[in-house]
């Protein structure tokens, strides 16, 4: 009878353990597609659409960047909103910011770790990224919070 609790036990923990390992590769994945989506829509500004004259330069890559401002009830909780100048001036910073990093060099970029860490905000998903600036090797953090059922950029290192 013991044995018949003790295998169901292991077979119970290897379930979980399983269903973890399959959540962190498809977050990791979600993640890295987050990531190629917003360095794209950073690097490729269409000049001709007229919503970039009238809205600004990087309005597309909002919805993939979590709001960090001072209204508590929206931090860390909610995406950017391009429609508020407070917002759109940190979605401007931070596509600039990506710009300058791993959408320097032609040569692109590589995800060369997937790591999760648990903080108030909430888990953040953090890719290490290593891309070429002048010639040179460089790395940088790229870490993004699940905001519903998508995740967001929230910081780079």
């Amino acid at each position: 009878m013991k044995l018949k609790y003790v295998s169901l036990f292991v077979i119970g923990l290897s379930t979980i353990f399983i269903a973890q390992a399959q959540t962190n590769k498809s977050d990791s994945a979600q993640v890295a597609k987050t990531l190629h989506e917003l360095l794209h829509i950073c690097r490729s500004v269409n000049f001709a659409d007229p919503n970039t004259t009238k809205l600004g330069t990087f309005y597309k890559a909002a919805p993939y960047i979590v709001y960090r401002g001072d209204d508590k009830t929206r931090a860390w909780k909610t995406m950017s909103d391009y429609t508020k100048e407070y917002e759109k001036k940190g979605v401007d910073d931070i596509c600039e910011r990506i710009n300058r990093t791993a959408n320097q060099d032609s040569a692109g970029y590589k995800i060369i770790n997937y790591r999760t860490e648990k903080e108030s905000e909430g888990t953040w998903h953090v890719l290490m990224v290593s891309y070429k600036r002048k010639g040179v090797e460089k790395t940088a953090a790229f870490a993004f919070l699940r905001i519903g059922n998508k995740f967001g950029l929230g910081d780079i290192d």
